[in-house]
């Protein structure tokens, strides 16, 4: 906590919750009846490490906004749902998401003993965005490796 700054919070707010916010806020207008907003949260939501203070309270932020937005928009036909990856190799990790002593064992810990890859989510979100997913709204769907979930 003593090393982050105000700064810092600031801007992780801005792009992972404020962002959100702006986009959701100005596509709602535009949704039919059958839409559907798929927000992408974290593990740390639910199991923040302590060296992600400021990222893991912004996606805490994501499944709740997730949760609540889902409840505004149902009477609208509109369903709103979240994906919540676990250990997954993205350009973030070796950008300053682990460090980098801990790249080599990055996802290690997952009963699939990996990290998982991009590709490995794309089913989650596809099942999300179609009418196979109808009666879910509100719901946090996670990838973790077995490690658990929401």
């Amino acid at each position: 906590m003593a090393d982050l700054t105000t700064e810092q919070l600031d801007n992780t707010l801005k792009t992972n919750v404020y962002a959100m916010f702006w986009i959701t806020q100005a596509a709602l207008p535009h949704l039919q009846p059958n839409s559907t907003i798929i927000n992408t949260t974290s593990v740390v939501a639910y199991d923040p490490p302590e060296n992600l203070l400021d990222y893991s309270a912004t996606k805490a932020a994501i499944e709740n906004f997730t949760k609540g937005l889902a409840k505004q928009v149902a009477t609208k036909g509109m369903r709103v749902n979240g994906v919540a990856p676990g250990p997954f190799w993205t350009p973030l990790q070796p950008s300053g998401g682990q460090p980098i002593e801990a790249l080599t064992h990055f996802g290690a810990s997952t009963p699939l003993g990996r990290p998982g890859q991009p590709a490995e989510l794309a089913g989650i979100y596809v099942l999300l965005a179609s009418p196979g997913s109808s009666y879910s709204t509100g719901q946090i769907f996670g990838a973790t490796g077995g490690s658990g979930g929401p």
